[in-house]
């Protein structure tokens, strides 16, 4: 084990290992999905139930598809500002549900609206499906900001962490009237060009290459995809009509230098951005507060922070 890890770490990788597939077993799509929910389910279960707003559920009428959406509205809200959250879980893993906990957590923390969204997945939906989807909700939230709730000023934010906070980050420069973005970290490095890819590639670091090439090959119709700088925001050559954006990066992940190489090319394009750089915690932590209270609880407080300057 990395000497690095903290005592939060040492508890999600120990459950982890309780939950591997057994040694020999295909890694197929169900066992994954089941694998993530199952994690989520037993890490925050100590936590289900504490949120004391109101949860209401709704279907949004794309232009493709019907998207269901959760809507947390805390008590005392503040309506000023509305924020819509994507999950990770590599565009084939995840949903509303595992990171109910932690969506719970942050919109009651901030007193501000989250909505999040249950986008479709791969590989029965690949790219551009999932990420057509979540522009289309994005745009029709903005469009029809007040019936979620918020004042007709309100400032409009995406969120979202690995897979999420990259499609945050593919919405932020291409749809119009988003205010801010957090960036949880966000896959933004696919091509695999800065040191962490391979620096943090063990088992250990729980996100392997092996691992991102498995959510790749099913989230994509082909590796051709990556060039595209919707994908691969390192890419992208003229950023001055991004919004401020949050950066929450764990210190001992294989996608944390593609955040801080995107953070310097908004920055060197004049976009305001802010940095919590967490030591000795690995991907996938911000889902998971029942394990990682502690990171959590920073990240919270930063998000608070963030949006409260906004």
């Amino acid at each position: 084990m990395d000497p690095r890890f903290n005592n939060e770490t040492l508890a999600f990788l120990n459950l982890l290992s309780q939950n591997r597939s057994p040694q020999g077993s295909v890694l197929t799509v169900e066992i994954m999905r089941e694998l993530i929910e199952n994690v989520h389910e037993i890490g925050n279960e100590k936590l289900q139930g504490t949120f004391k707003g109101t949860l209401e559920e709704k279907i949004i009428k794309t232009k493709s598809t019907d998207i269901p959406i959760s809507i947390y509205t805390p008590t005392d809200v503040n309506k000023d500002k509305l924020v819509i959250f994507f999950h990770g879980g590599g565009w084939v893993t995840g949903s509303r549900k595992s990171h109910q906990t932690i969506v719970n957590k942050v919109a009651d923390a901030t007193k501000t609206i989250w909505i999040s969204v249950e986008y479709r997945l791969g590989p029965e939906h690949k790219y551009p499906i999932w990420l057509d989807d979540a522009s289309d909700v994005t745009q029709y939230i903005i469009e029809n900001k007040t019936s979620f709730g918020v004042e007709s000023t309100a400032k409009i934010g995406v969120a979202g962490d690995s897979a999420g906070g990259m499609i945050s980050a593919s919405l932020a420069p291409t749809v119009k009237n988003i205010d801010f973005q957090i960036l949880i970290y966000a896959a933004l490095d696919l091509l695999r060009q800065t040191a962490s890819s391979n620096e943090f590639n063990h088992p250990m670091y729980f996100l392997t290459l092996d691992l991102v090439d498995w959510f790749v090959a099913h989230g994509f119709e082909t590796s051709e995809n990556m060039k595209d700088s919707r994908i691969s925001a390192l890419l992208n050559t003229s950023l001055n009509n991004v919004p401020p954006c949050l950066f929450i990066v764990a210190d001992l992940d294989p996608l944390r230098d593609g955040n801080l190489e995107y953070q310097k090319l908004l920055e060197k394009d004049g976009v305001t951005t802010k940095l919590l750089l967490l030591k000795g915690i690995v991907h996938g932590f911000f889902s998971l507060p029942g394990f990682f209270p502690q990171a959590c609880a920073e990240s919270i407080e930063t998000i608070r922070n963030f949006m409260t300057s906004i």
